[in-house]
């Protein structure tokens, strides 16, 4: 036994440190692991520790089950550790250099740290770190690690189990290449939190960071000076399960040919939050931001977070969940090739609202995608993403859209109010479609306002007809729809229909008046006294017989009994026009009257 070797076997029966000073201070592999089975003695609780140590030789774990820990502070270590299904009370790296750690199974009692600026570079498929199935009793901690793999991912610990909390900080650089990621977190359980600051993840073929079907029993936070880049996904949470908070802080994901952040069915307990700095690039039509089908127990916070895609949306989130409110806030800005909000067949129990501050650019797609989503309370839209004019009429200079088709909401947010809202319907959605309308009037019912219902369902009507003629029939149909909101308000303005009516009665005694004026032959009008009046047969009828004559022609059922006395002279060509024009009054009365009847019974109803 060398003199180095005798004084690592003393140093660890007394608890010291073996601190190597010398180049040529060389450690054999072999020896530590026959101290770790015990075949020196027994050792200090401390365990077996090196300081500056090389290591010779490949060290050798496999099912070793030591009673004491293994530390390596400074120490190079040329060929990869293998511990595969060995238990150890503690394995920690301080500084150094290893080359690779493979050990799928371990069990290690408290703590596996990587810290102090250790650096493990491997170069096969399998992993630069391999803990497959592993499980860490206590904390994983990388501090100023750098972990590098030019063939593989850089840490494979599918299936992990972590009984304290992860955490990467301090510097931490992590490379891997293909497709199983840089980190591959599949499956794994950690207990409590997931914490990364100060870290740099990359991989240039495949994803960054892979939390698949992942367990994190506390929060997910993503704090401080983070860069995640992939050309799969930056990261991806598919499945996994968050029972805290997801919080992301001054962090930069990118994914040069995927999703930046894939979160498909991921359930988070607690809040999602992004602020502050945050930048999330993708290029993927699935989105930037993937929530397809998440469930997400509290608030979804985006504040002064920057995500673009211009290959598709840039925040995704059909048929998700929000037991809170979803809300944008600050300078957040969203970019992207399709729309910048999509929330198909989404659920928010609380409030969806987008600030005023907020920009939301798309090439030619809606900028926010509302369909079949339901808000349980009230929603609001930036206004200078749809109409920055505020406007309220039916027509709009900007060009920009929302679709909202069955978009259901309890009421409109404080600084929106039903007119914009309407004009949002009728001038910033890509086509014609009822339930915006009625939607719209159905808040404004519940809040007692019938008069805002009536506008709000004539301007339905109006657009049917402006977008949509096809569905009213051919061009008769739709001029009768037209005639129908200029003359009853499409049944919602029977007062307007009444003073037609009278309208066209004065146009019937008009024109009875006016027949005891024109001349058919010399002596004789087209309205005068009949034969059975009492005095004198075809002489003039008075003001009074002439007006009334009018009113007894154009009224369909309620007679004067004046052509008694006083009637046309239909023989002659001009009493035959005054005819007509009487017959034209009289249809003119029967489609009023029944128009005005149909209005105050609510018996007529809008198509479509």
């Amino acid at each position: 036994m060398t003199d180095i070797e005798r004084r690592l076997v003393e140093a660890a029966r007394n608890g010291q440190w073996l601190t190597c000073t010398e180049p040529d201070d060389v450690v054999p592999a072999e020896l530590i692991r026959e101290l770790l089975l015990g075949r020196h003695g027994e050792l200090d609780p401390s365990g077996v520790r090196l300081r500056g140590a090389r290591v010779d030789g490949a060290l050798n774990l496999t099912r070793v089950k030591a009673s004491v820990g293994l530390a390596f502070t400074d120490c190079t270590i040329e060929k990869p550790i293998t511990a595969l299904f060995a238990s150890l009370p503690d394995l920690i790296f301080n500084g150094g250099r290893c080359a690779g750690i493979h050990a799928d199974s371990l069990h290690v009692d408290n703590v596996l740290f990587l810290r102090r600026g250790v650096r493990i570079t491997g170069d096969g498929t399998a992993g630069a770190v391999r803990l497959v199935g592993a499980h860490i009793g206590g904390d994983l901690s990388l501090e100023g690690t750098a972990i590098t793999n030019t063939t593989g991912p850089a840490i494979e610990a599918s299936g992990l189990g972590v009984g304290g909390q992860v955490s990467f900080r301090g510097g931490v650089r992590i490379h891997g290449q293909g497709t199983r990621g840089a980190i591959n977190f599949t499956g794994a359980r950690f207990v409590t939190d997931f914490d990364v600051s100060e870290t740099e993840i990359t991989n240039d073929s495949g994803p960054a960071v892979v939390l698949e079907s992942a367990e994190i029993g506390g929060n997910l936070a993503l704090w401080e000076s983070i860069r995640i880049s992939g050309r799969g996904e930056g990261l991806a949470l598919r499945g996994a399960h968050v029972s805290g908070q997801v919080g992301v802080k001054d962090t930069e994901i990118t994914s040069t040919a995927g999703i930046a952040v894939d979160a498909n069915s991921v359930k988070i307990d607690g809040n999602l939050l992004l602020r502050s700095e945050v930048r999330i690039v993708g290029h993927d039509s699935a989105g930037a931001v993937n929530l397809l089908g998440g469930r997400i127990g509290g608030v979804i916070a985006l504040t002064d977070t920057t995500i673009s895609n211009p290959a598709g949306p840039a925040l995704t989130a059909d048929r998700v969940r929000v037991g809170g409110a979803l809300a944008l806030h600050g300078r957040t800005r969203l970019s992207a090739g399709d729309s910048a909000i999509r929330l198909v067949g989404a659920r928010i129990d609380e409030s969806f609202g987008c600030g005023e501050t907020v920009t939301l650019e798309t090439q030619s797609a809606p900028a926010v995608d509302l369909r079949d989503t339901t808000v349980g309370v009230t929603v609001a839209l930036p206004h200078s993403a749809l109409c920055p004019d505020r406007g309220r009429g039916a027509t709009c200079e900007h060009k920009n859209l929302v679709r909202l088709e069955d978009f259901s909401y309890r009421s409109l947010a404080p600084r929106w109010d039903w007119e914009e809202w309407l004009h949002v319907i009728r001038c910033h959605t890509p086509a014609y479609h009822a339930s915006g309308y009625q939607r719209l009037a159905a808040v404004e019912r519940a809040a007692g306002h019938d008069g805002t219902v009536r506008r709000i369902l004539m301007a339905q009507q109006t657009d049917l007809r402006r977008r949509s003629p096809q569905s009213l029939g051919g061009r008769m149909t739709r001029w009768f729809h037209w005639l129908w909101g200029a003359l009853a308000g499409y049944g919602y303005r029977a007062r307007r229909t009444a003073a037609a009516l009278l309208l066209v009665l004065v146009v019937a005694g008009a024109i009875g008046w006016l027949a005891g004026q024109v001349p058919t032959r010399p002596g004789h009008l087209v309205a005068e006294r009949v034969a059975t009046a009492p005095v004198g047969a075809g002489t003039p009828c008075s003001t009074v017989e002439l007006v009334g004559l009018g009113l007894d022609r154009g009224l369909p059922l309620a007679m004067t009994g004046m052509r008694a006395r006083c009637d046309l002279d239909t023989a002659s060509r001009k009493g035959q026009a005054f005819t007509a024009a009487i017959w034209l009054v009289q249809l003119a009365v029967w489609g009023l009257a029944t128009l005005a009847l149909a209005g105050y019974t609510n018996l007529v109803r809008k198509p479509g």
